[in-house]
C-alpha cells in the first residue's frame, strides 16, 4: 500500500498568496487466484486520491484490471488474456480531471479519458527449453559455508 500524505501549499504565487492544503492518498491492490498448476488469474487495483494543486485541482484516479495466465506443451507455449482498464461503460475509470483557476480572472478544465475495456491475447512459445544442467564441483568448503 502507498504512503498516505498531506499537501501543503503555503506562500505566494505571481504576488498573490495561497494557503491550501490536501490530504493525499494512493493504494495498490493486487490479488492472485491459483486455478492450476498451469492457470493463474490476477486482479489489481490502482487509486490515487484528489489532490490540490497550486492553482486548482487534480481529481481522483483509478484503473482496474484483470489477466488470465494459461500455460500449455509443458510450459512451453503460454497465452496471457488481459483485460486492461475495466469500465463496462459504468464505471469512470481511467479518467481524471484536472482543473485550474484563478478567481474571477480564469477557468479550465480538462477531462482526461484514455482507452477503456481494452483486451489484449499474448502468445509465446519457448523453443529451447533446455533445463540448467551445469554441475558445479563438490567440495568440503563448499558445503560447508553454504
Amino acid at each position: 500500500m502507498a504512503p498516505t500524505f498531506t499537501i501543503t501549499f503555503d506562500g505566494a504565487y505571481d504576488g498573490r498568496p495561497v494557503d491550501t492544503d490536501t490530504f493525499v492518498y494512493s493504494f495498490n491492490l493486487n490479488s492472485t487466484y491459483s486455478l492450476s498448476e498451469t492457470a493463474s488469474l490476477q486482479f489489481t487495483f490502482n487509486y490515487l486520491s484528489e489532490m490540490v494543486t497550486a492553482q486548482g485541482e487534480d481529481s481522483r484516479f483509478y484503473s482496474p484490471n484483470l489477466t488470465f495466465y494459461k500455460s500449455f506443451l509443458d510450459n512451453r507455449l503460454t497465452a496471457t488474456l488481459q483485460w486492461q482498464n475495466i469500465d463496462l461503460g459504468m464505471l469512470d475509470s481511467n479518467e481524471q480531471r484536472i482543473t485550474t483557476y484563478r478567481d474571477n480572472e480564469f477557468f479550465t478544465t480538462t477531462n482526461y479519458v484514455y482507452e477503456v475495456d481494452m483486451v489484449l491475447l499474448n502468445l509465446s512459445y519457448n523453443f529451447n527449453n533446455n533445463k540448467n544442467k551445469s554441475k558445479f564441483i563438490d567440495s568440503e568448503f563448499g558445503k560447508k559455508e553454504f
